[in-house]
């Protein structure tokens, strides 16, 4: 069972769209970057996937927006790796204010590919790093 990882994310002024808001992809940009400090917090890096040769890309990438954010909001993005499958996994996301106050909920599924962009097993390390 995957346990969930946060990060904390303060939104700053270049994020924001003509409206004063976040503009909507950038929360693809938050997600990443939760999912990149729990590759780090799990001992893994980039380089592990050159090793292996094997690569995690977007499938699908599902957001819904509950609340809008403003510069200086911090935020917590609350990730859990679920689903896995022979190729695939997938990770559901809260994001959610200081307050409390729920901003987005998301589902992103990845796939493992090869060099030649070839569905391939994920990789035993990284499934244990994220299921241990």
């Amino acid at each position: 069972m995957s346990r969930v990882f946060t990060a904390q994310i303060r939104v700053r002024s270049y994020e924001l769209d003509s409206f004063g808001h976040v503009n909507n992809a950038t929360y693809l940009q938050y997600l990443e970057a939760a999912r990149c400090d729990h590759l780090r917090q799990v001992g893994l890096s980039f380089n592990d996937f050159q090793k292996w040769g094997a690569f995690p890309v977007v499938l699908e990438a599902h957001l819904r927006y509950h609340h809008p954010l403003i510069a200086d909001d911090v935020i917590e993005v609350r990730g859990t790796f679920v689903d896995w499958k022979r190729s695939s996994f997938a990770v559901e996301y809260e994001v959610v204010k200081q307050d409390g106050t729920l901003v987005l909920t998301a589902r992103m599924v990845f796939v493992f590919v090869n060099g030649q962009g070839k569905p391939i097993r994920v990789p035993e390390e990284f499934r244990e790093a994220f299921t241990r």
